[in-house]
């Protein structure tokens, strides 16, 4: 199939492409990108693919750009996981798209279950797709049974890749052939290893001073020290604690809801009983401690005897002997045996995933979920002798309060100021019953919130033009990036001039004061255009933050618009919203919720708007009062408490 030439530019699309245009006129185009791993070379392809894209959609005048949508350091193998692949379709299915241009199959999906699922959508809903690669179109009616033959050629291609590496290692692994890993207390030394069989891996040696502390540890650990005591004690002694992958990618990419990449839990039990756990330190490997699910799912799995483990012994350099690891590993034995069997999978609830730490960022944990559930920030129960974070624990009924009063605040559903006195403490406390709804004091937008509240969500779900604004923030930074260019080739210039008039023996006073006038406004300009690009490229990272936690609750939002069209209309319905909003509901309209103290809180809601919330009386202070659920009692002894000090 012949490309054709479209306002200088091949898109490739031939005849098959003109009779669609020709039925539909202007055609509503997207681009799909997809990069698999954090590789450079990828990454520059990631670029050049988006540079390509972005101006294939633009200088097309038979095109209503739709924008380029992308999913970086995806597998194609699993839709799941890519937020860009599943926005792509429901867009189609929304109508907002007509047409998608891809580099080729592969990069649209591996999987032949995802790719036949893909194809069906956008024939059901008139959408068209070219991939470029294999110069194949659906508009053509002999493509479709083309394009499904090499899917399935796709995903048998990632099918046999992943068989030759798992044939591979069925072949080393008996063998003893295994890589080593720079753990604490080893690193390279820049030799390779060659074995029998011709296998080479990098030679590790000991760091003597980190190994003498992973001897310490197995000896304390031998002698029945517990774990957090012993972090604690490296804690106190001031030595630094191993830095792991995770730990690395945190500094690099700090992500939402982990540790500020500024702050150091240092060592921990975790760590204690990472290192007790490697059989690595006395010299063995174990190998195939875990194996992977499948190809399609990438999913791992602890190995409980699916597969065939190897241990190699004397396979590197000891730091302690086997004896000692093997008395140390009876004791880590006998922590699994005691503490093991009463962890149990932990449950999702409304505010899993939601609750962020103010000191230091972590999401809140909970505990106690059977009778009066407590959300506590982890930092503060390391135990290690470090203090990171003081956070106090919050009662999950606070936290309800605390948000109701959130949503009446913020759309203003009271007329009264909203303070803990029994009339209002009921509903919001989640004790309000439907027939006592003229005792609230309900303002007249009350009556109406339920239908409004229901269209700004269908506006979130169907008004998201992320690839849009994504389009106009990134032109905005190439030009400042242009502009930046162009600032420092004229003051380059100007530095020259001034450089070539002070050698000059006939100096001319005008010129020279011309000259240094010019490089002073080009610096102040340049500086300008810097700090313009830095804020973009700023608004531009927290966007794409916003947009992928937006997308995040889609199908969230979809439910409880679903859930809202049942509610009664007026005020009941209003009862019914603030009763209900805290079970399943709450992801649809908040991002997260900051804690600052059991009292103040800041609401990130769904429209990237955020309500702060003071709040009077902690309810975990009158836990085990007669009257704790009373709201005047609670404002009044709280006054009287205050009063005393």
């Amino acid at each position: 199939m012949e490309g054709e030439q479209k306002n200088g530019i091949n898109t490739g699309f031939g005849e098959s492409f003109c009779r669609t245009e020709a039925e539909t006129g202007r055609q509503k185009v997207a681009a799909y990108i997809r990069v698999s791993t954090d590789l450079s070379d990828q990454e520059n392809s990631y670029e050049t693919q988006e540079r390509y894209f972005q101006q294939l959609l633009t200088k097309n005048a038979s095109w209503i750009s739709a924008g380029i949508y992308s999913d970086y350091g995806r597998s194609g193998t699993n839709g799941e996981k890519r937020t860009g692949f599943k926005r792509i379709l429901r867009h189609c299915r929304e109508g907002k798209i007509n047409r998608i241009v891809c580099k080729s199959i592969s990069r649209f999906a591996r999987n032949t279950a995802d790719f036949m699922i893909a194809l069906r959508t956008l024939r059901d809903y008139h959408v068209t797709i070219m991939f470029e690669k294999e110069a194949l179109d659906t508009a053509e009616p002999t493509s479709e049974f083309i394009l499904t033959a090499l899917g399935a050629i796709a995903q048998e291609e990632s099918r046999s890749i992943s068989g030759n590496i798992r044939w591979g290692m069925q072949k080393r692994f008996p063998r003893g052939d295994v890589r080593n890993q720079k753990l604490y207390g080893y690193q390279y030394n820049g030799k390779m290893v060659i074995t029998d069989s011709g296998y080479q891996y990098k030679d590790i040696e000991t760091v003597e001073a980190e190994a003498e502390i992973v001897r310490w540890i197995f000896q304390m650990a031998a002698d029945g020290m517990p774990f957090h005591t012993i972090a604690g004690e490296l804690n106190r002694e001031g030595i630094s604690s191993p830095e792991s992958f995770y730990s690395r990618k945190r500094k690099a990419h700090p992500e939402k809801g982990q540790l500020y990449k500024n702050l150091d839990e240092g060592w921990t039990a975790r760590h204690i009983s990472q290192i007790l756990h490697r059989e690595r330190y006395a010299g063995d490997v174990l190998i195939q401690k875990t194996f992977t699910l499948d190809y399609l799912s990438h999913q791992t799995r602890i190995n409980r005897g699916e597969v065939t483990q190897y241990l190699v012994r004397n396979h590197h350099t000891a730091i302690i002997d086997r004896e000692l690891y093997e008395e140390a590993s009876k004791i880590v034995r006998m922590n699994a045996d005691t503490y093991g069997k009463h962890r149990k999978k932990r449950q999702m609830r409304a505010f899993s995933g939601r609750l962020l730490c103010a000191e230091c960022g972590r999401y809140f944990h909970v505990r106690n979920t059977k009778f009066h559930p407590i959300w506590f920030c982890p930092s503060t129960t390391l135990n290690n002798g470090k203090i990171i974070c003081h956070s106090e624990k919050v009662y999950e009924k606070q936290i309800v309060r605390m948000f109701r009063r959130a949503v009446m605040e913020r759309f203003r559903l009271t007329t009264l100021p909203l303070v803990d006195e029994a009339k209002l403490a009921d509903i919001m406390s989640g004790r309000f019953a439907l027939d006592d709804a003229r005792k609230i004091p309900f303002s007249d937008e009350a009556a109406h919130f339920v239908p409004q509240m229901q269209k700004r969500l269908e506006d979130a779900c169907r008004l998201d033009y992320i690839e849009r604004d994504r389009s106009f923030l990134k032109s905005q930074i190439s030009d400042a990036g242009r502009k930046i260019e162009s600032l420092q080739r004229e003051l380059c210039l100007l530095e020259s001039r001034k450089q070539s008039h002070k050698a000059e023996l006939c100096i001319r006073e005008q010129e020279m004061k011309e000259i240094m006038t010019g490089l002073k406004e080009t610096e102040q300009k340049l500086a300008k255009e810097k700090e313009r690009e830095q804020k973009l490229t700023e608004r531009m990272n927290y966007l794409e933050a916003y947009w992928t936690e937006l997308e995040e609750n889609y199908d969230c939002r979809e439910k409880t618009i679903a859930w809202m069209k049942g509610l009664p209309v007026g005020q009941s319905g209003t009862v019914e919203f603030l009763n209900g909003i805290t079970e399943e509901h709450i992801s649809a309209f908040v991002l997260s919720i900051t804690v600052h103290s059991p009292l103040q809180y800041t609401v990130h809601w769904f429209d990237d708007t955020r309500t702060e919330v003071e709040m009077h009386t902690n309810i975990g202070d009158f836990r085990n009062t007669a009257g704790h659920c009373d709201g005047q009692c609670m404002m009044e002894r709280d006054c009287r408490r205050t009063g005393e000090r």
